[in-house]
């Protein structure tokens, strides 16, 4: 495993079972490079004054496991929008090899519409993308989402939701031959002509015709149009496309610190209600899940850019590279 920043406690990456589910050594050592980029997120947000708080499975596991749900394999935080444009100036600054924040800004083409803080040393490919040739960065990451204040009305949320999806279907279009999507063809001929398209809207006059991050700022633009409302109740990560799942803009305002592993996290005060609106009343209960990437091809020893190079060697994902 790559050296990490962090201290693990003695034992921390032995295998055990919680709650019945078998914890492999490898998820593990997995977990222990989250936990390490969780670290240097900490660091930089207690450094600028910037409010950050467990989200999704990371809060659900923080307050019902005191740490990561034993069949989860990724870290997820939420930031208001101001603290999380303010991480996104000082990140290139505060994160230096081998970590690295990435945005679309920051490694265009990666598409993900939220920011990743990543270990550069590191895999982590997910299984959809491994026969995309994408070359932007896959080491392993935490999720960083930025929430943005909803509208006060149904008729204002739907007319914002439409004006973003249609700009998403534009910029994926469009970065499908800006990007590196431009090797995927179904003949030499048709790659052929995408390859001479790159060449071309990566030109100064191509950027001009071809604005693809013109128009990736417009979907921005977009889903912080509201942003102004300050007395507006709720929020949601409005760039991933969460549609109507609104969470109280104080429950993110309001924070305490909650054991999660080895660490503390900071999670909302009212975490019960954050919880309820998102797993609904039995959140306490655990049940297996998949994980919501789907396979994922996780490497603690090798950086994702060898994976890539060799590739030709090793063309097809199995299910034992998959396995955590």
């Amino acid at each position: 495993m790559v050296k990490l920043k962090i201290n693990l406690p003695e034992g921390f990456l032995e295998p055990e079972v919680r709650n019945g589910f078998q914890i492999t050594s490898k998820r593990k050592q997995v977990w222990a490079v989250e936990l390490d980029l969780l670290s240097e997120l900490d660091r930089v947000c207690k450094k600028y004054d910037l409010k950050y708080a467990a989200f999704a499975g990371t809060q659900l596991g923080a307050v019902r496991h005191e740490g990561f749900i034993p069949w989860d394999d990724d870290i997820d935080i939420a930031m208001l929008r101001g603290d999380y444009e303010k991480l996104c100036e000082v990140a290139p600054r505060e994160f230096l090899k081998p970590y690295f924040l990435q945005t679309e800004y920051s490694d265009r083409g990666s598409l993900r519409r939220i920011a990743q803080l990543r270990r550069s040393d590191t895999t982590a490919i997910l299984s959809s993308e491994y026969n995309e040739n994408p070359t932007f960065n896959q080491g392993i990451f935490i999720d960083i989402y930025p929430f943005d204040a909803v509208p006060d009305t149904q008729e204002e949320f739907d007319a914002q939701e439409r004006e973003m999806n249609e700009l998403k279907v534009k910029y994926e279009h469009m970065s499908y031959y800006a990007e590196w999507y431009k090797d995927q063809a179904s003949s030499p001929l048709k790659r052929f002509g995408k390859a001479v398209f790159h060449w071309f809207v990566m030109t100064p006059l191509g950027k001009k015709v071809y604005d693809y991050d013109k128009v990736y700022r417009q979907f921005e633009e977009v889903s912080q149009r509201y942003n102004d409302h300050t007395e507006s109740t709720y929020v949601t990560a409005m760039t991933f496309g969460s549609g109507r799942m609104y969470r109280h803009r104080e429950d993110y305002e309001n924070l305490e610190y909650r054991k999660f592993e080895f660490m503390e996290i900071p999670v909302p005060i009212n975490y019960d209600r954050a919880l309820r609106a998102e797993y609904g009343e039995g959140w306490k209960i655990p049940h297996e899940a998949p994980s919501v990437h789907g396979g994922t091809l996780f490497d603690t020893d090798r950086p994702y850019m060898e994976y890539l190079k060799n590739k030709k060697n090793h063309p097809v994902l199995t299910e034992e590279d998959l396995r955590l």
